[in-house]
């Protein structure tokens, strides 16, 4: 009986846990069908907004995003390069410059939205910490593999066992605070960093 007892309970703690991935999976891919588009990377001017969908506003909820008014904060999410969905065995290079914003960093997410665990307790780079060029140009690179200079580690958030339950195995944030006049009118060609993917294991 009791053997019974711990079996069913087993399952339907199983079922639940599946049931939260698939609803977690749909909020934030809703996200992206209700964004607007730069290159590979997706926002949303509603974010924060009264303009704010019920699917939005849990996406927000569950990525974390602490959204406020447009004109406080901007977030743009890249999830794929070239159609190719973001790979813990690959590597990426993220390059950029300044950005017109009062502040601004670049996060990365595992499949479950959150931070991915590293030793060295490295999750994002922002305008005041980079490494850069002498002329104020700067290159990340994301890798689970350590990396000169700017290295995002993206470790191995045990994605590769549940891409069946995601398309992707981590994503990146930018986050804009105070943005420019350039991203609130034309959040789809403002300037953005580039992300190309280098290689994979």
């Amino acid at each position: 009986m009791l053997k019974a007892f711990i079996k069913l309970t087993a399952a339907a703690i199983a079922i639940i846990l599946l049931s939260a991935i698939f609803l977690a999976r749909n909020i934030t891919s809703g996200f992206g069908t209700m964004a607007e588009r730069n290159g590979d990377w997706e926002t949303n001017i509603s974010t924060g907004s009264q303009d704010a969908g019920v699917m939005l506003k849990a996406a927000v909820a569950l990525g974390g995003l602490l959204a406020s008014t447009q004109e406080n904060s901007m977030y743009y999410r890249l999830s794929a390069v070239a159609g190719e969905p973001l790979r813990l065995n690959c590597r990426y290079k993220i390059e950029g410059k300044e950005y017109n914003a009062d502040w601004w960093s670049i996060t990365a997410y595992g499949w479950d939205n959150y931070l991915i665990p590293n030793a060295q307790k490295r999750y994002s780079f922002n305008n005041q910490n980079l490494i850069r060029n002498a002329d104020g140009s700067w290159i990340i690179t994301v890798a689970a593999t350590e990396q000169p200079g700017n290295w995002l580690p993206v470790g191995s958030s045990g994605a590769s066992h549940w891409r069946q339950f995601s398309h992707h195995d981590f994503d990146l944030l930018l986050r804009l605070y105070t943005p420019g006049v350039a991203y609130i009118r034309s959040p789809q060609s403002a300037p953005l960093p580039s992300v190309t993917r280098e290689s994979c294991q």
